[in-house]
């Protein structure tokens, strides 16, 4: 499909409500006549512009016809809740929410999901559950195994428990500090050793693009380059190599709007 540039686009704030209540801060950017819908997820600690990836990426979609939606995950940015009750299972209710958001208040269809980080595991389970409300996914730098990054490799685990010290500091603090802008509570820390995005990658039928390396991440690229091998429905791994400064942003929105503007 040849992509269409338009120069009739609306952005705008708006509010989604969660299904627990939670009222998440959100942008959308609509051009005239939408042809197509996309999500934006960020990553831990960041807020819906990633960094000013996220402001970039939508402006370009809404040029070739492509409405977004970007959203504050809860305890990020201005969003309600705190990150300390962010669970796996509460981000796939975000993912939810705003799809619904999109289908009623932009345009109806299956969104694509573009997600960075912590987001990309999820939106990878969220498209094997709910593969009729999922069109195509965009992953960069995606966290998909949980379980090893927040707790196998971390020295205040051992054996899949806990040590006294941190357990005292969770306990009194409410959470455990991952870095400077992102804080894990309980509940998610019980959720990484049951749910295993990478499990059911050979569900997921979405035509799915794994981007990585656009950026500083934790995430090793050995981890895409498995996830990509797992996936059984169409897939591109795009490897985009350092330096990691600015300039990698203009590959990844090309990569992007080619995946999203291709029909596979």
């Amino acid at each position: 499909m040849m992509p269409v540039h338009t120069a009739d686009v609306v952005q705008r704030t708006t509010t989604v409500r969660g299904h627990d209540g939670l009222r998440l801060a959100a942008t959308e950017v609509v051009p005239g006549d939408p042809r197509r819908t996309a999500l934006l997820l960020h990553g831990e600690g960041a807020d819906r512009d990633q960094g000013g990836f996220y402001a970039r990426l939508a402006g370009e979609l809404a040029q070739l016809g492509v409405a977004t939606l970007r959203v504050d995950l809860p305890g990020h940015g201005d969003s309600e809740g705190t990150q300390a009750e962010l669970s796996l299972s509460g981000l796939l209710n975000v993912i939810s929410a705003a799809t619904a958001h999109l289908r009623e208040h932009v345009a109806d269809g299956p969104a694509t999901l573009v997600a960075t980080g912590l987001t990309g595991g999820v939106s990878a389970g969220y498209a094997a559950r709910r593969g009729a409300e999922v069109a195509k996914v965009v992953l960069f730098n995606p966290l998909i195994d949980y379980q090893e990054h927040f707790a196998d490799t971390n020295p205040a685990w051992s054996g899949g428990f806990l040590d006294a010290e941190a357990g005292r500091a969770l306990l009194a603090d409410g959470h455990l500090r991952v870095s400077d802008t992102f804080v894990v509570g309980r509940a998610m820390l019980n959720e990484v050793f049951w749910l295993q995005p990478r499990g059911v990658l050979p569900v997921v039928t979405a035509p799915t693009l794994v981007v990585h390396g656009a950026g500083p991440t934790g995430v090793p690229v050995s981890s895409s380059r498995t996830a990509v091998e797992a996936l059984t429905c169409p897939s591109r791994l795009v490897e985009i190599a350092p330096p990691f400064d600015a300039h990698w942003q203009a590959p990844a929105i090309r990569v992007t709007t080619e995946w999203l503007l291709a029909e596979h």
